[in-house]
């Protein structure tokens, strides 16, 4: 399964690959590393840059504050596009 995500990112050209780890491989292997296995092969594997975003923590998580759960997320407005018309000379080609 690991091995298809990074073919299959290579194959759709993607730039990039966001992906989720709780760490359970890491717990189970005792290193300092804090991925699960799949997001530390697709890290070490794949052709584009791979974001792992982790889970908090279940002790930091239960009041929400160490997490920053309690935050509010605002919109941000999305600028224009700008289109610029050829210049004479080049329309006449």
């Amino acid at each position: 399964m690991k091995e298809r995500l990074c073919l299959e990112a290579e194959r759709l050209g993607l730039s990039a690959m966001i992906m989720g780890s709780r760490g359970f491989g890491a717990s189970r292997k005792g290193g300092k590393g804090r991925l699960g296995s799949v997001s530390d092969y697709c890290v070490h594997h794949c052709v584009c840059p791979v974001v792992v975003v982790r889970y908090p923590d279940d002790a930091a998580s239960a009041d929400g504050e160490a997490a920053g759960l309690t935050d509010e997320l605002h919109t941000v407005p999305e600028d224009e596009p700008v289109y610029h018309d050829a210049p004479e000379a080049q329309k006449e080609n």
